[in-house]
């Protein structure tokens, strides 16, 4: 370390100390890329070989029967996993217990192995798991949020195990109940450049796209249980979804908007043409689109008073009476009333 900041601080003035230099660096690149390479050799001879053979991906495939791939036939490397689940639970107290509600956090936070509490930061005990990985937190009106979990039973798990702990070292006795997921958040890779540029001229009613602020463009198509949130590099991160069902459906449904954008559109011809065309913008309902002049053969017909009554004269009203001004002056009021015909 001492010999690579004298090597980067040192001041050449002279030729000599010039080419001194950039030899002494080479021979360090040189010498650097040497070990990366054997390091390289060393992991790749230690990698565990992954079974990609046909039977394995058959004995594999039992735990995606129930799932709606049926959409991803042939783009299967664009389904989107599971890289976090928000879930939430309720504890009571077990009756008998002595536990009882509000909880008490600093007790529990000072009592617990893997815990973090810092009240001024943040109301709750974070207990932090590393299988599954994951954090629990606790509040005190009894409420338990679990999140960095990789799927639903993983986050059960968790909840179960941080339960368990505080009972065996906090003594606090809980009953969880009301388990359910509130938040998944999905992460894929279109394996293409978007121009995020494209997109949001195309789709400016459901899409946000600001460079000053965030990098990324937020696109919500009506009617999808998801928010894509991808980048110009093509990944994306998919929350919003309470169930990985609606989550596949729902990205089945804007991969071709995304692979459209992209500089791979013939991936577009791999997905059917119900699913290609089902976020794709008419003329008339883009935010951008031009106006265009209506012919008068299109033109609306329009409906007047004689095609209603026709020209019958039993229809026509009588011709009104002049009034003459001294009659509108008149000061007695009933005398305007019986003039009026009241």
């Amino acid at each position: 370390m001492k010999r690579n900041i004298s090597l980067a601080n040192r001041t050449n003035k002279t030729e000599a100390e010039v080419a001194d230099f950039q030899a002494e660096l080479k021979e360090s690149i040189d010498s650097v890329v040497a070990l990366c390479r054997v390091e390289r050799k060393r992991k790749r001879e230690m990698a565990t070989l992954v079974d990609i053979s046909d039977e394995a991906i058959c004995r594999a495939a039992s735990f995606t029967d129930d799932l709606p791939l049926a959409n991803y036939c042939g783009i299967l490397h664009l389904v989107p996993r599971l890289v976090n689940v928000v879930t939430l639970a309720e504890a009571v107290p077990v009756h008998g217990s002595g536990t009882t509600l509000p909880l008490d956090l600093l007790a529990i936070g000072s009592r617990c192995t893997n815990a973090y509490y810092a009240p001024k930061r943040f109301a709750a005990v974070q207990l932090a798991f590393s299988n599954p990985r994951c954090r629990v937190l606790i509040f005190h009106t009894g409420r338990f949020v679990g999140t960095g979990c990789s799927g639903p039973m993983a986050a059960r798990m968790a909840i179960l195990k941080a339960a368990r702990q505080i009972a065996l070292q906090a003594n606090v006795h809980l009953h969880i109940r009301k388990f359910n997921v509130i938040n998944q958040v999905g992460a894929v890779s279109i394996d293409a450049t978007l121009s995020c540029d494209a997109f949001a001229s195309t789709h400016s009613a459901t899409s946000h796209y600001d460079r000053a602020s965030f990098v990324g463009l937020a696109w919500r198509p009506g009617g999808e249980s998801i928010c894509c949130e991808i980048y110009s590099t093509g990944k994306a991160n998919l929350p919003g979804s309470t169930r990985q069902r609606d989550l596949l459906n729902s990205f089945s449904r804007m991969v071709p908007e995304l692979l459209r954008h992209s500089n791979r559109t013939d991936v577009c011809e791999l997905i059917p043409d119900h699913l290609r065309r089902f976020h794709r913008p008419k003329e008339v309902t883009r935010d951008d689109a031009p106006l265009v002049a209506h012919s008068k053969a299109n033109a609306p017909i329009r409906v007047t008073v004689d095609d209603l009554f026709g020209a019958d004269q039993e229809w026509a009203l009588g011709p009104l009476n002049a009034v003459s001004v001294d009659e509108l002056h008149m000061s007695d009021d009933e005398d305007m009333l019986e003039l009026a015909g009241f």
